[in-house]
């Protein structure tokens, strides 16, 4: 681009230029193709990168009109100027995971989340995305679950929520983002708000393997709360589902004993113990484990 170029799309004219104080950043203003309304920028400068030619890339629209698609419109035409015309191979955007719009935008892109160490762990560290010339940009929501578990792994729950809302947004009827969401909740110590994401993930149909960690996560979150009735329909739900699913019968065991049902959460514990266990010393002692479990109340007299 030696002076300026010119790039249309269905309802944007967008028009870029050299930046002429630095020649490897180039401008592209966007305006509305109807009434040339300017709605915001577009800002690609090159990255030293010794082994691929990359770019950053950074997108503003003016506040007047986010969640109005432009960004979603614009980037895919400006991307393919950088790849065709300027010979970039992969471009880089960073995002605050409190911007949601724009983590909905590199959803939708299909750009990747790549994790860096962030320093000291902060919960409100930009996260960084990258596209290659070789991928392909699609109208579909790109739910990138490796991306939300390493944020998990390391700790970042703002994070990783903030990227499972962007998916929320644009996906509200998908189970397996209301369980994420609800992990993200469980993660942070918010309970209470992560009851309605498992509640409506299991009425719309979550499949297992994630079925019966949502039970679990339900039961034992109504639990925590306090809220023992609702713990023992989710748990008893779940284990009609998973009758031997342990952790189900753990938490279940646990709701029991809440409910001043302290021997059935007894009998219960120790059945998940003996069916569970490589402890040889306690294997040793399975049947009479066994036979003791649904009498914990009882004696006998050795006369």
């Amino acid at each position: 681009m030696t002076a300026s170029m010119t790039l249309e799309t269905t309802r944007l004219r967008i028009q870029g230029a050299v930046n002429p104080s630095r020649r490897d950043e180039y401008r592209f203003e966007l305006f509305r193709a109807d009434d040339e309304t300017l709605l915001g920028t577009i800002i690609v400068s090159a990255l030293h990168r010794p082994d691929i030619r990359t770019a950053h890339v950074h997108c503003q629209i003016n506040p007047l009109f986010l969640r109005q698609g432009y960004a979603t419109e614009a980037l895919p035409a400006v991307l393919a100027f950088v790849f065709t015309k300027l010979d970039f191979q992969q471009i880089e955007t960073s995002i605050h995971p409190d911007n949601e719009p724009a983590l909905a935008v590199a959803s939708r892109l299909g750009l990747q989340f790549r994790y860096s160490v962030l320093p000291d762990e902060q919960p409100r560290h930009p996260l960084t995305f990258v596209y290659h010339q070789s991928d392909r940009i699609s109208s579909e929501v790109h739910f990138d679950f490796s991306a939300v578990s390493r944020l998990r792994q390391v700790k970042q729950y703002h994070a990783a929520k903030a990227l499972v809302a962007s998916y929320l947004h644009q996906k509200p009827d998908d189970p397996v983002v209301h369980y994420q969401m609800a992990w993200c909740h469980d993660n942070l110590g918010e309970e209470a708000a992560a009851v309605p994401y498992y509640v409506t993930a299991i009425e719309l149909g979550l499949a297992a393997p994630d079925l019966q960690e949502a039970y679990v996560g339900l039961g034992s979150t109504y639990r925590a709360l306090g809220r023992y009735d609702e713990a023992y329909q989710t748990l008893s739900e779940g284990l009609i589902h998973f009758p031997n699913h342990a952790a189900l019968q753990t938490f279940f065991a646990l709701t029991l004993h809440n409910l001043d049902r302290s021997s059935e959460a007894i009998e219960r514990l120790i059945e998940t113990l003996v069916d569970t266990t490589e402890n040889p010393e306690i294997l040793a002692y399975a049947n009479a484990l066994r036979f003791y479990a649904s009498r914990v109340d009882e004696t006998w007299d050795s006369e």
